[in-house]
């Protein structure tokens, strides 16, 4: 006689639930991922836009903190001598000589000091606002501006950058 032979191996049902389940975690697993690599450029995009927001305070920085004062901040402008608006006295961007003058400043390309546009910021917006911060530290009016640079990336989140400049 002889002894009964064990089949084994995968009915039909087992194979189409093997391969149901493999599919889902598939699915799963590949959604995770394309969500990582769709968000894996933000830290370049953000470091760019870090060092362009840099430069622009940079640049601002080292101008007069008024029309009014003189090459070397002495003696600073006081609150009857300083400038009572904020903004350019008709210049151009390349003439602008202190902090104020780049105050509703909005460029897309970005440009150097010179208009010179930055090649490798093609696609970025900058915008500046300048305001009188002396309410903010309880110290007399128009001795402190405020410098804040926005800097949108493509198709990201605007990044905010904030110094400020004091009649010294």
């Amino acid at each position: 006689m002889m002894a009964p032979v064990s089949e084994k191996g995968f009915s039909l049902i087992e194979s189409i639930l093997t391969i149901v389940i493999i599919s889902i975690s598939l699915v799963v697993l590949i959604s995770a991922w394309s969500g990582a690599a769709k968000r894996s450029g933000d830290p370049f995009w953000h470091a760019k836009a870090a060092y362009l927001g840099q430069a622009y305070i940079e640049e601002i920085l080292t101008k007069r903190f008024d029309e009014n004062t003189p090459v070397g901040g002495s003696p600073p402008c006081s609150s009857v001598s300083c400038s009572s608006t904020l903004g350019p006295e008709s210049e151009t961007r390349s003439q602008y000589d202190d902090v104020d003058d780049y105050n509703n400043l909005s460029e897309s390309p970005s440009e150097n000091t010179l208009g010179i546009v930055r090649p490798e910021y093609q696609r970025y917006h900058v915008a500046v606002q300048v305001t009188y911060a002396g309410a903010d530290f309880s110290r007399p009016v128009r001795t402190l501006k405020k410098i804040v640079v926005t800097v949108t990336p493509p198709e990201e989140a605007p990044q905010r950058f904030v110094a400020y400049r004091g009649n010294y």
